[in-house]
């Protein structure tokens, strides 16, 4: 099987670091980095988040914000309107400071229980 290759950048004590440890295996730097890259795909580890849950929790403040006060959709930058609604839940899993998520939960909640 023909090998593709890729660019990577890694700061030089860390490469040497790295080439130290799969020589120390008997391998090359590329073969142990291999391996670790099918070990990560085959276990699904790999996780590539969407931003720092500062930017949720922000946004999250924001949205409660709004709902309180009326504001019921929004513009995205790509122009569609987003539900705040909707989008509050879909950050209800992304959130982990606890008093902001008990928050969101009866913002949510109280928000439903007036449209019903």
């Amino acid at each position: 099987m023909a090998k593709i290759f890729r660019g990577f950048r890694f700061e030089n004590q860390l490469y040497r670091d790295f080439q130290g440890v799969a020589s120390a295996a008997g391998l090359t730097a590329t073969c142990a980095f291999e391996r670790f890259m099918n070990a990560c795909v085959e276990r699904n580890l790999l996780v590539f988040p969407e931003m720092s849950v500062e930017g949720y929790e922000a946004e999250a403040r924001v949205l409660i914000d709004w709902l309180r006060k009326g504001k019921r959709f929004y513009r995205s930058e790509s122009g569609a309107e987003v539900n705040v609604l909707g989008r509050l839940f879909e950050l209800l899993l992304k959130v982990h400071d606890s008093k902001l998520m008990v928050e969101m939960e009866d913002v949510l909640k109280s928000s439903v229980s007036k449209q019903a």
